[in-house]
């Protein structure tokens, strides 16, 4: 009775009686509890102040709050207890964190859009964590042994991951992209062949004698979501070899994921000449301005080879970015940050579609690194005897809103945004001085009565979309004389 000898010996050399150590205990939880929710609405303060979002990340934490408090409340009305000790306060925090994390979660039950809910959690919670840390360091620096375990086994756990990183980028993480700068698709992964073109042939099964033609683009061209037989470049091939019945047409679709015309100029350059290309098709989407900024940026820092893979520590930025829905998170954080832009410029807009929200004169010079890039990818169709033509794809926001009912671009791609045709308007005038063909397809989807064209969650086009691009396509192809 009476617990342990060596508690009793503890107990009475401290002073205490058991009664007074329970009321110490309680009083230290408490005390943890307090101060976590003191640091929680300074956290609040500091963090609405830091991310500009018109006031909705505290109407979201104040959901959350709504389930926390309870928490709290009842966590102190259990707190009265025996189990009193140096690091009661501490565990008071990491209690109401535990329960602030489940908070997050069971209030994003009550929303509609529920990853914005975590973003703006996700937000807080990068200004309340540094909070907590200082709160609690008084206490913890006693435990001086634990800390330097504790850093000694997270040192172990980040070297042994950075020695295995690799082999779980290619295996695991992405088995089917290269982890350079181009990230171009792995040979024979996918549906794609040698080069890493998604084809059913390989480079060999391009004759000079046939006429061949080269589709460039990112996802929109891919469609590695669908069977080839519906993609819009093989559909090409099928309309262009029905006006061509006496010779053989072959189409390569170049196409891969989150490409754009920087890193579609350096696949021309380094696998173009094998296809013996006719002409060369280069569709753009409205990611590529964005892309084409990053994939320069990075070409710049690490060299024009684009060499150094991708590690397992910026995949777990990509998770983070993908957390806050944003396309990088670090370049995220220092434009919403106004302490971290020294000079208040950035030479990567934040957002992917930043032309949507700016006046045409503030946008266009970021496009020009994409037309940079699509007059080097027709002089190297030249320098290979090749004719080229490039199309400029639309987004469902920008012909038919009906569509895609469930995408969760829609909160960062409105269909009301005011520079919403702002790209069509560009590429009208610079097709005026361009010397190779410049077309729009948004009017050739406006005008098919085909619904819907995209899939429901997401707004890549869907079998019949892709019929319309590669109708629209052939069509304007005859126009100008490119096929033969």
């Amino acid at each position: 009775m009476g617990g342990s000898p060596a508690r009793r010996r503890r107990q009475s050399g401290s002073g205490l009686s058991p009664r007074g150590v329970s009321a110490l205990g309680a009083a230290s939880l408490l005390r943890g509890l307090l101060e976590a929710a003191l640091s929680a609405l300074i956290a609040a303060g500091v963090s609405a102040l830091l991310f500009t979002n018109d006031g909705r990340l505290l109407a979201e934490l104040g959901r959350v709050t709504l389930f926390w408090l309870p928490m709290l409340v009842v966590m102190s009305r259990l707190s009265r207890g025996p189990r009193a000790g140096p690091g009661l306060a501490v565990r008071g925090i990491a209690l109401a964190l535990a329960a602030f994390v489940a908070a997050a979660f069971l209030a994003g039950f009550t929303t509609d859009n529920r990853g914005r809910l975590a973003r703006h959690v996700v937000q807080f919670l990068i200004v309340w964590l540094p909070l907590l840390s200082l709160v609690a360091i008084a206490r913890l620096w006693r435990r001086w042994r634990e800390l330097l375990l504790l850093a000694f086994s997270t040192a172990a756990c980040t070297a042994a991951l950075w020695l295995a990183g690799p082999v779980l980028m290619r295996r695991v993480i992405v088995p089917r992209y290269t982890l350079g700068v181009d990230h171009r698709p792995r040979p024979h992964t996918g549906g794609t062949n040698e080069d890493g073109v998604y084809s059913r042939l390989g480079p060999g099964d391009f004759r000079a004698e046939d006429f061949n033609v080269i589709c460039l683009g990112d996802s929109f061209t891919a469609n590695p979501h669908l069977p080839e037989q519906v993609r819009w470049p093989t559909r090409l091939e099928r309309l262009l070899q029905a006006r061509m019945p006496g010779g053989r047409v072959r189409v390569a679709n170049f196409g891969w994921v989150s490409s754009s015309p920087v890193l579609q100029a350096r696949q021309l350059r380094d696998i173009g000449a094998k296809y013996k290309p006719d002409l060369v098709v280069q569709a753009f989407d409205m990611t590529d301005f964005h892309d084409d900024l990053i994939a320069r940026e990075r070409l710049a820092r690490i060299g024009a080879a684009g060499g150094g893979e991708v590690s397992i520590f910026r995949a777990f930025g990509v998770g983070a970015s993908l957390a806050l829905g944003v396309e990088n998170y670090g370049q995220w954080l220092r434009d919403r940050c106004r302490w971290a832009r020294p000079d208040g410029v950035s030479a990567v807009p934040g957002p992917r579609y930043f032309f949507l929200f700016e006046p045409p004169e503030a946008s266009e010079p970021y496009f020009r690194e994409s037309w940079e890039a699509i007059l080097e990818t027709e002089r190297r169709a030249r320098e290979m005897g090749a004719r080229y033509a490039m199309f400029v794809l639309p987004r469902y926001q920008q012909y038919d809103p009906r569509e895609s009912p469930r995408d969760p671009e829609r909160r960062v791609f409105p269909v009301d945004a005011p520079g919403l045709l702002a790209p069509f308007a560009y590429f009208v005038r610079q097709a005026q001085s361009a010397g190779f063909p410049v077309h729009s397809l948004r009017e050739d989807f406006l005008a098919d009565p085909a619904f819907p064209k995209c899939r429901s969650d997401d707004p890549h086009w869907n079998a019949e979309g892709n019929r319309v691009a590669a109708e629209a396509i052939a069509h304007h192809l005859l126009e100008d004389a490119l096929v033969p």
